[in-house]
């Protein structure tokens, strides 16, 4: 069974799935999903939105878990931070939920309690402030430069993320209100310059068990944050980082560490944790390293074998994402595949199979659908405040 099967990462888990002859049961919330149309799914049911009625959705797993007894549960996004929360709701079934603690979960997303503890293990971070006052963001910008970069303490992709100069909070004379959070549940940073890597990996109780690295070749937004093209790569300084960090945890399941990495001076900066599946995770499944059958037999099995090589230099885009980018690009049309002029071309992509054809037409349509209604084309249109974790 996989939740909130509304975008890419839930499609990629269900035909990862699907394609080793498992039938996959899909929940999805009202704006239904691409996944849902797949050959890959073998049933689906409706669940409330795990951020706004979180009870409510609680309530509706554990009885689509009593209903279907699937063997393993997965969590496709940030849902496992309430599924963590609440685990004991569904202790006495059958089916496996492989996750990690909640506390682990909670260390590593909320992103002031991760730079604290990465400094604890010596991985470098952009240095940061968690400000209470409008003089604390201009001391912090005086001190190491413009622009500083201002982020949710709990968000993930480029949602929260903004950049800002000493002229710009000087311009507020002292009113910020216009600040997306209250002081206190967001935090700035200094920028620094460098390549988005991620690096996604597979735990088992605290011990390595599958790992791949990916360069983003091009970003949706300007600040960063949700790749829209990427290649696999090797980067053996940020993969130690990576398991350094996760390692200390205990963590168990799957999690993406996001780095800057300045690739003149082999300079790593620590950004996130994503301790969830990730949206390119279709990359790292067509370069051999298939994350969400690992955690399946890791579940049931209680270990898999490690897999720690994998195909270099494989290209995966996305193209509803990448369409929309290059929109926003003056002069710059769109075409159905990435073109060779910009130095990279597509080996495959997030979300169109030729053998699966329906989900890529159900995402166009399924997107438009909840842009006209909120003006966002994400699944939700928050992530969970601090105050929730």
């Amino acid at each position: 069974m996989v939740t909130h099967g509304w975008g890419r990462i839930a499609y990629n888990i269900a035909r990862s799935l699907g394609r080793k002859g498992l039938r996959v049961v899909l929940g999805t919330d009202e704006f239904l999903g691409m996944a849902v149309l797949s050959r890959y799914t073998t049933a689906t049911f409706r669940h409330p939105c795990f951020i706004r009625q979180t009870p409510d959705f609680l309530a509706k797993l554990r009885e689509a878990l009593l209903a279907y007894r699937p063997q393993v549960y997965i969590p496709s996004e940030q849902e496992v931070l309430v599924v963590a929360q609440a685990k004991d709701r569904f202790s006495g079934l059958e089916t496996k939920m492989p996750i990690a603690p909640f506390p682990a979960l909670r260390a590593l997303h909320k992103k002031d309690e991760l730079m604290q503890m990465a400094a604890l293990l010596d991985i470098p971070t952009p240095e940061t402030l968690v400000p209470h006052t409008l003089q604390d963001i201009l001391q912090f910008a005086r001190e190491y430069g413009d622009p500083v970069v201002i982020k949710r303490l709990s968000s993930s992709g480029a949602r929260g993320v903004s950049y800002m100069t000493q002229n710009a909070l000087l311009a507020r004379n002292g009113d910020h209100s216009s600040f997306e959070l209250p002081f206190g549940e967001f935090l700035v940073q200094r920028y620094v310059y460098g390549t988005g890597y991620g690096v996604s990996m597979l735990f088992n109780q605290g011990e390595l068990r599958a790992k791949f690295t990916h360069k983003r070749l091009r970003e949706r937004y300007p600040v960063g944050g949700i790749s829209t093209v990427r290649t696999s790569v090797q980067n053996a300084l940020l993969e130690e980082y990576a398991e350094r960090l996760l390692q200390h945890v205990g963590f168990h399941g799957v999690a993406m560490v996001e780095f800057k990495y300045n690739e003149q001076h082999k300079q790593a900066f620590l950004l996130e944790v994503n301790p969830r599946f990730w949206g390119s995770l279709a990359l790292a499944i067509h370069s051999g390293v298939d994350f969400p059958y690992l955690l399946y037999r890791m579940a049931l099995d209680g270990d898999v074998d490690p897999v720690l090589d994998y195909r270099k230099n494989v290209t995966v885009r996305w193209i509803l994402g990448d369409a929309v980018t290059k929109a926003r690009q003056p002069f710059h049309l769109w075409l159905p595949a990435v073109s060779s002029s910009e130095g990279f071309t597509a080996d495959a992509y997030d979300d169109l199979d030729w053998s699966d054809p329906l989900p890529f037409a159900g995402e166009f349509f399924f997107s438009a659908r909840k842009y006209l209604k909120t003006r966002h084309f994400s699944a939700d249109e928050v992530d969970l405040l601090p105050s929730r974790l």
